[in-house]
């Protein structure tokens, strides 16, 4: 027998037309921001921004997604802990030493990202995908929201397997990226632009 859950997000609890729209203008601001700098967010900043990743769409209640993160002087730790791993002792990936560290040292908080599909009936892979992205664009805009910015990049090979392997992530679990969170280090360089709704969306018509 199944317990059936309250919504405590009633109508009554949801803030008034002003403040709705007042939300929306500002999550219109977001945009992607590198380098980051401290400040960047406290114990409880990154609670309410993992919350908010974890009210992506969800077939099937999988959570595919698999995240850690690392801050402060671990940082460092993962970056040694990387370029001491056995696969990382070819002259080639020594030289990328450097690009492993703008990887992993720059930001305050460094989430390494990882996907990890689940054979389901209902629940193909293509849509596990879809989910973990929209947790981490839910995460992207929390921190926004909490008036920090963020940055999602790749792991670019042989650096994904070897964070797999120092973080403990499973050997069936795919690496999807490095999130970043912080104060932007310098203004933007350029204007916001978006393309126009238009662009990518009509009503459709019947014909």
């Amino acid at each position: 027998m199944t317990q059936a859950t309250t919504d405590t997000a009633t109508p009554a609890a949801w803030p008034d037309e002003p403040m709705r729209q007042q939300a929306l203008q500002y999550l219109a601001t977001r945009r992607s921001r590198w380098p980051l700098q401290e400040p960047g967010p406290d114990d409880a900043a990154l609670a309410q921004i993992f919350a908010l990743g974890a009210c992506a769409p969800d077939h099937a209640g999988l959570y595919p997604w698999r995240f850690q993160y690392v801050r402060g002087a671990q940082r460092e730790v993962l970056l040694e802990r990387v370029m001491a791993h056995p696969d990382a002792q070819s002259p080639e990936v020594q030289e990328m030493r450097s690009k492993f560290a703008r990887k992993l040292t720059t930001a305050p908080v460094v989430m390494v990202l990882a996907i990890r599909v689940a054979e389901h009936p209902k629940v193909p892979e293509f849509e596990q995908f879809l989910s973990c992205g929209a947790a981490v664009m839910n995460m992207l805009n929390a921190a926004h929201c909490l008036g920090f910015q963020g940055f999602w990049s790749t792991a670019p090979a042989p650096l994904d397997a070897l964070l797999r392997s120092v973080m403990g992530f499973e050997a069936q679990d795919r690496m999807v990226g490095i999130l970043n969170f912080g104060t932007a280090a310098q203004p933007p360089s350029s204007p916001l632009r978006r393309v126009e709704p238009e662009a990518f969306v009509r009503a459709w018509d019947g014909a």
